[in-house]
């Protein structure tokens, strides 16, 4: 390593540290590439721990979600009666209203999942808090409070 001592005069003077004087200067280019090497490999195998240390933090992995089989009964042709469309238009007057899809998709959700509340549905499909309120009021008066699954009677 060289260090510039700026103060010696109108010159500037490199001051070489004890160490690398130490070696002929013959074998000064062979103990270059020793340390750049022995620094290459340290920066190869120190990247790669510490890639292993993250990949092994599962709070920190994105988790993957695998598809789930759905009841195509979800999807039927009376899949949306019941759907209070006239008075959720009424409520959206703003230009970012929602999509038509998205308020379909509460719907489907209110009325087919257990603990899908209006605060689940402003938060993870971005309702307004008047939306999801008549979505699932209308959703628990079509169940007429009673679960979709005890609809199913055992045979």
């Amino acid at each position: 390593m060289i260090l510039s001592y700026p103060h010696h005069g109108d010159r500037v003077v490199a001051y070489l540290l004890p160490v690398w004087t130490r070696f002929p200067a013959a074998d000064r280019a062979g103990v270059a590439a020793a340390v750049l090497a022995v620094a290459l490999v340290t920066l190869i195998v120190g990247t790669r721990v510490r890639r292993g240390r993250v990949r092994s933090r599962p709070s920190e992995r994105p988790r993957v979600r695998t598809a789930e089989p759905v009841d195509t009964s979800w999807f039927t042709a009376h899949a949306l009666e019941g759907f209070p469309e006239e008075a959720i238009r009424a409520t959206l007057k703003a230009p970012a209203a929602p999509s038509r899809e998205r308020l379909y998709a509460a719907w489907v959700l209110a009325t087919h999942t257990q603990g899908t509340d209006a605060v689940w549905l402003e938060r993870h499909l971005a309702l307004p808090a008047e939306a999801a309120h008549l979505i699932v009021a209308a959703a628990e008066s079509r169940r007429g409070g009673s679960s979709p699954l005890d609809d199913k009677t055992p045979e």
